[in-house]
């Protein structure tokens, strides 16, 4: 900036340079200063279009790496939602492992009853021999849940297909047992171990998906109840052609041979286990359980596994009144089966790209308690005349609506495991996999027991409605606490450290207060 300064016979000229902050004054008297200002200001001016133009390279600079970093982040973001050629073999030995899974457990169901009785086991020793299976499973999985931090997901899982697939192989030699003390003994003994196995590997399983798919935890649980379902409604034909074939033992030797050979198979496939780190503490099952997200979940899981279980015993009685052939008896069973499969994948795909999983338990509640009252009829509803279309299309409802209440689950327990302040490494998903594993163990023990018993006093209309009525309390209570919890949450989801990495954890928020919560 330049000042001239005017008196009788002189004038001055001042000049100050903001680049550096110098002053310099010169009069008419002073030529040599005057000549130096002009060549300063010449200097500061070529600095001054100097920096100006460094300035918008600068800025240019700048906005081109904030543009390539967020092509980067974008391009890796899309990449997120790939499955990599390690996640896809993972997937497929997932898939085998849960379709011999479910197929093992199924496959006695054409024959154990009546092979049973010719050994002297009546009806109901021989239902308690099914129901064993879970009860072994509600009581275990919270213990191996506690124990993979110690020995990894990947040996449970391995160790947990040994001990199956050999129980496997020895329940089909107790057709060689004649006594019958000893061969409800070894039925009751032989089949808890195998669910012991069982429990090992499905609560490492949980673990397993977490760690190798953390963007795709509701795609590929839904891929995988598709061979959930495919083994469960498989089981029972399976079972019934190799009876016919070869006898009692043969469905067993198979069933149990294939899961022993494909153990190197899926020991190449699956990836190395995570062990948690020795001197860190890890949570408990009591302090999960009094996180109250996790109850309500808790609570959902028992109650879908109640109302698919429950039709297990009832279902059939029901059906005598329409004189069905046992070959159509076991179509309708199949047809569950077979919609709770086919819509697994898309409630899956649905559960990772929305962040309010809370609505789809809702929502799958609801239409699983209108599946039920359609298909006793209800009481309720005296204008319905009970038909075998009725109950296809109640049957078809109820396998989509346990498929959509179900899979959100697992990954909302988790969620509300690690916001309500248990640690985010593996020692936390092994504990939320066994309590997963033991609500759903714990419905499928009391579901055939409810429904047997509600079946006899009441009968089939009002044993569907009972469970029904189960199903919609729950909608209200779910609605009361997951909207209250929402309106007082304000707070936003934060990113923050862990020792793990997924997109999960985008829906964790840790609000400033002594408890964190969890909004969906």
């Amino acid at each position: 900036m330049i000042f001239i300064g005017i008196s009788k016979s002189n004038f001055y000229l001042i000049c100050f340079t903001p680049l550096n902050g110098e002053i310099m004054v010169a009069s008419n008297k002073d030529t040599l200063s005057i000549s130096t200002i002009t060549s300063k200001l010449n200097v500061v001016r070529n600095q001054h279009d100097t920096g100006k133009m460094e300035s918008q390279e600068q800025t240019n600079k700048g906005g081109g790496e904030d543009n390539n970093q967020l092509s980067t982040d974008n391009t890796e973001k899309s990449e997120k939602k790939k499955f990599t050629l390690k996640q896809k073999l993972a997937l497929i030995s997932l898939a085998l492992v849960d379709f011999m899974c479910y197929c093992s457990m199924s496959i006695m169901a054409p024959f154990f009853p009546r092979e049973a009785s010719i050994k002297g086991m009546s009806d109901t020793v021989s239902g308690f021999v099914f129901s064993f299976y879970a009860l072994i499973m509600f009581v275990s999985s919270p213990v191996f849940g506690k124990i993979i931090p110690k020995v990894g997901e990947k040996s449970m899982f391995l160790s947990g297909i040994v001990l199956s697939g050999i129980c496997s192989i020895l329940f089909g030699l107790l057709e060689y047992v004649e006594n019958y003390t000893l061969f409800a003994f070894l039925s009751f003994f032989i089949r808890g171990l195998e669910a012991l196995g069982a429990s090992a590997y499905s609560t490492a399983s949980y673990v397993l998906i977490v760690n190798i798919f953390p963007d795709h935890i509701g795609t590929v649980r839904g891929t995988l109840e598709t061979f959930v379902g495919l083994g469960m409604s498989a089981g029972p034909a399976i079972g019934g052609f190799l009876f016919s074939l070869g006898g009692f033992g043969l469905p067993f030797y198979v069933v149990g041979l294939i899961s022993l050979v494909i153990i190197p198979l899926n020991g190449w496939l699956l990836p190395p286990s995570k062990k948690s780190p020795t001197n860190r503490k890890s949570g408990s099952i009591i302090q999960l359980i009094k996180i109250p997200g996790v109850i309500i979940t808790g609570l959902v899981i028992m109650t879908v596994s109640i109302t698919w279980s429950f039709l297990d015993p009832t279902l059939e009685p029901h059906l005598r009144q329409f004189n069905l052939t046992p070959e159509n008896v076991g179509l309708l069973f199949l047809l569950i089966s077979a919609m709770y499969g086919i819509s697994s994948p898309g409630w899956g795909v649905l559960a990772d790209r929305i962040n309010n999983h809370w609505s789809m338990m809702v929502i799958g509640l609801f239409f699983s308690c209108i599946g039920l009252l359609i298909l006793g009829p209800s009481p309720l509803l005296p204008f319905l005349d009970g038909s075998v279309w009725i109950i296809i299309v109640a049957l078809s409802l109820l396998g989509l609506a346990v498929a959509l209440a179900l899979l959100p689950t697992f990954e909302a327990v988790l969620v509300y495991a690690v916001s309500g302040g248990l640690e985010d490494n593996i020692a936390t998903q092994g504990i939320v996999a066994g309590m997963w594993s033991c609500a759903y163990s714990l419905g499928e023990v009391v579901g055939p027991s409810a429904g047997g018993l509600l079946l006899q006093a009441y009968g089939f209309p009002v044993a569907s409605t009972t469970i029904a009525v189960a199903n919609f309390v729950l909608v209200i209570v779910c609605l009361i606490y997951y909207g209250g919890e929402n309106k007082t949450n304000k707070c936003k989801t934060q990113p923050f450290e862990n020792e793990l990495e997924g997109s999960w954890r985008t829906y964790v928020v840790k609000p400033e207060s002594d408890h964190n919560k969890e909004r969906f």
